[in-house]
């Protein structure tokens, strides 16, 4: 029987347990394979890279990065990157997707190719430059991709609307800039480029930001655009007082949510706390938020239980809001990224 076969990517330190989220939740799975450190392969009777990244936008997946539909796995030392050429012709001509596509080149694990990223890149371009293609690093709505792992090479053609990220194997990459105050900035940046939870919005309104100190994610809220409150008993960067808009307040999530009277279209929580009871103060917090106001939170879920606790409190988040988007981001590590809209 022939099987359709999807390569994900997820964090290195997630993948039992993002095995077993998939098993669960793709019932004409038959195989699910590792490949490579942050990768592996799905096997299924019928479920395609489009019904995974369906389910990844229902929020009963939380780990997959990036995904795309396999169309041929070889030995690249034996092959060479000719190959795979025969593969994706076919492939992308499946798809309608016109001349121009886009091409990606990513790695998975230690290999002992003995060729860089970008030789790797250039020498595929040429080849489809070679078969009439227009070829892109990003921008077309095909991508043809090429995992190399420490076994096997993988090409993959897929639409990006359904790949999870327009980044090769879901992996952002996020340059530190003179004005970052913590390195906690990167989630929320990548959050914002993941799913734009204020594109077209202006002006920006008002926005809350729990635990903020030292206020790296309020530099970025201010930053935005927003009037941010920060709520943290120890001090900020003095750098981030400083900017328009900037509030502090200096107690805790706990005495604030019972004293305040103010209203907010905009939450954030990145505390280190237990996954219940961040769902809880997200849950207690949700009459601070204006109608079809947003919350964002961060799960940490450390490395037991994970499965169970993300059920947990996503029973918990969805007494008061809907769950638009939940995702381990490249840039949490035991943690998931939740974006939440308050009910009317």
């Amino acid at each position: 029987m022939a099987t359709r076969k999807t390569l994900l990517s997820m964090a290195a330190d997630s993948w039992p347990v993002a095995k077993d989220e998939l098993l669960r939740h793709v019932e004409d799975a038959v195989e699910v394979r590792r490949v490579g450190e942050e990768s592996f392969v799905l096997e299924a009777a019928h479920t395609t890279a489009a019904d995974i990244a369906a389910l990844a936008r229902q929020v009963p997946l939380v780990f997959p990065r990036h995904l795309t539909n396999v169309v041929a796995e070889y030995d690249h030392a034996a092959a060479g990157l000719d190959t795979v050429v025969d593969f994706l012709d076919t492939a992308i001509r499946e798809y309608n997707a016109g001349p121009e596509v886009s091409l990606q080149i990513w790695l998975s694990g230690k290999t002992a190719y003995k060729f860089s990223r970008h030789d790797a890149w250039e020498k595929a371009a040429q080849v489809l430059t070679d078969r009439g293609y227009q070829v892109t690093r990003t921008g077309s709505p095909i991508a043809v991709s090429i995992c190399f792992t420490p076994k096997t090479a993988i090409a993959g053609v897929n639409r990006v609307a359904d790949s999870l990220s327009s980044w090769p194997g879901g992996e952002v990459r996020l340059s530190k800039t003179p004005e970052q105050i913590s390195r906690a900035e990167f989630k929320l940046e990548e959050l914002f480029k993941a799913h734009p939870i204020d594109e077209g919005v202006e002006p920006k309104g008002t926005a809350l930001d729990y635990g903020a100190a030292p206020g790296g994610w309020t530099r970025l809220l201010a930053e935005r655009g927003y009037r941010t409150t920060a709520v943290d008993p120890g001090d900020l960067d003095p750098r981030v007082l400083k900017l328009p808009g900037v509030v502090h307040e200096r107690t805790t999530a706990g005495n604030f949510l019972r004293d305040t009277r103010s209203r907010f279209d905009l939450l954030v929580n990145d505390m280190k706390m237990s996954p219940d009871r961040s769902s809880r103060l997200m849950v207690d917090s949700a009459r601070l938020l204006n109608p079809y106001g947003v919350a964002v939170t961060t799960l940490k879920t450390g490395s037991h239980r994970v499965l169970e606790q993300i059920d947990e409190s996503f029973a918990i988040l969805g007494t008061a809001y809907d769950i638009e988007f939940a995702r381990q981001l490249r840039h949490n590590r035991n943690e998931i990224t939740v974006v939440l809209r308050r009910f009317d």
